[in-house]
């Protein structure tokens, strides 16, 4: 379970990053359709959300293990799956975005 709850926060962490870059240095709106408004219209707000609340919300499912082990796994499991495969989306994206964008070598 703490390999879990590590791989989770690594993922949050590096989905938050990958987030700010694609939708700043990028502006790409599509790549977080659900994000991407609030980081644009209020960027403490964004961060609050994905850098505090979610946070804490892994690390209340983490704490459930011991009460409630079967969903604190599944919840666990399912919040680490949906941050990696975010972070996966925005990777992809992003290196669509380069490799489209500079010039060939011909």
């Amino acid at each position: 379970m703490r390999l879990v709850l590590f791989m989770a926060v690594v993922a949050n962490s590096l989905d938050l990053f990958a987030t700010s870059v694609g939708i700043y240095w990028f502006g790409n709106r599509e790549g977080n359709p659900f994000l991407a408004p609030v980081a644009e219209q209020s960027w403490p707000a964004f961060v609050l959300l994905k850098g505090v609340l979610i946070p804490l919300l892994i690390v209340r499912l983490y704490r459930y293990r011991r009460e409630t082990p079967v969903l604190a796994t599944a919840g666990m499991g399912l919040v680490t799956v949906a941050l990696t495969a975010a972070l996966g989306a925005w990777i992809g994206w992003m290196a669509g975005v380069l490799t489209v964008g500079r010039p060939t070598g011909f």
